[in-house]
């Protein structure tokens, strides 16, 4: 962690405007968000997902805001799971050009962005954002697609009237969940993150973004349960992530997805990921909508034989009715399949989800 804090400081020293807005604070009245949600499915009726959130923003003049969003979950199986989401400066020197440093949003995927249940049109989420991956060696059992985690990190992002790009560094790989308080987590390591996109007209962005550093250190030995002389030594391991995003929207239809490609470094060849979605939401009326989203990732397995490639997938298909500004209704049919599994589940799923702001 000791290369992180040095590196935010100088990224906001170095901006031209950052000392003289030190200077002239002026408190002015913060946003809060709340949003409480949730979910279950036929299958286990009686094992809800419980997510609750609270995002505070309190500007400290026009251009500097303090943003800090602790959540709490409880996970199908009964654990509960809670820490801060967001705890950041966001700073804009000018127009067009913004500061984020500390625990940041995720600079990569464009689920992300969605990740809110509020803000999420069906019940469920991309999955690889939370699965892990099935082991394709010793030491891979702790990473996944891509993660709805947000880092510790700092980012520049630029944009104009039909594009945007942002660079920066970040201090875990975006194919790891990170949990920045918890007493098992494994040692930083700086990500080095570059991304941006087009908007050729309103409605319509493709963009793409590329993170690299390592997954795994040599000194990791206890996160991955190592040690023993009967497991192979741990190396260090670099990990490249990619992902390509779109969106489209017209009135009242909007089509978006994305495409993510991971490719590990192992004692072998490289490892390599892939995963993508594809979802679309009409909104039918001023307080129904509709959504559809289909899910797909596959990675190489060790398995007795050798190594394998497996799949999984996810469909869902829902329906959304807002009772009251604040309360939305969710409810649809989900098919999954899991990885190395050749039969499709089916289930009724639903969500409860109430989101309101202040100020």
């Amino acid at each position: 962690m000791r290369w992180l804090a040095p590196a935010v400081t100088c990224v906001l020293l170095l901006t031209p405007a950052a000392r003289a807005t030190a200077q002239t604070f002026s408190l002015g009245r913060p946003a809060i968000e709340a949003v409480a949600a949730v979910a279950t499915s036929s299958e286990g009726a009686d094992d809800p997902f419980v997510f609750l959130d609270l995002a505070t923003t309190l500007p400290l003049n026009s251009r500097l805001d303090v943003v800090v969003r602790p959540y709490a979950r409880r996970l199908p199986g009964g654990d509960w799971d809670a820490l801060f989401y967001q705890a950041q400066i966001r700073y804009q020197p000018r127009d067009g050009m913004r500061i984020d440093a500390g625990i940041i949003t995720s600079p990569l995927g464009l689920a992300t962005l969605e990740l809110r249940p509020d803000l999420n049109p069906t019940v469920g989420y991309p999955f690889y954002y939370f699965a892990r991956l099935p082991l394709f060696d010793q030491y891979s059992n702790r990473v996944q697609v891509l993660s709805g985690g947000y880092p510790l990190g700092a980012m520049l992002s630029l944009s104009g009237a039909h594009w945007d790009a942002r660079a920066g560094v970040t201090d875990s790989t975006p194919a790891r969940y990170r949990k920045i308080f918890a007493g098992n987590a494994p040692e930083p390591a700086p990500q080095f993150i570059l991304g941006g996109g087009l908007t050729p007209w309103v409605g319509f962005r493709v963009g793409a973004a590329v993170a690299r550093g390592k997954y795994r250190s040599a000194s990791d030995t206890e996160y991955y349960g190592g040690g023993s002389p009967y497991q192979p030594t741990l190396t260090n391991a670099d990990a490249l992530v990619m992902n390509v995003e779109a969106e489209w929207s017209y009135r009242y239809t909007k089509l978006s997805g994305e495409w993510v490609r991971d490719s590990f470094e192992t004692d072998r060849s490289p490892a390599i990921s892939r995963g993508f979605y594809a979802q679309a939401v009409q909104t039918l009326s001023a307080r129904t909508f509709a959504a559809a989203r289909f899910t797909r990732a596959s990675s190489p397995v060790q398995t007795a034989a050798g190594l394998a490639r497996w799949t999984r997938s996810s469909a869902e298909i829902s329906g959304g009715y807002r009772l009251t500004p604040e309360l939305t209704l969710r409810a649809g049919y989900e098919a999954s399949r899991g990885f190395g599994v050749n039969d499709w589940q089916h289930a009724a799923v639903g969500s409860v989800v109430w989101a309101r702001r202040w100020f």
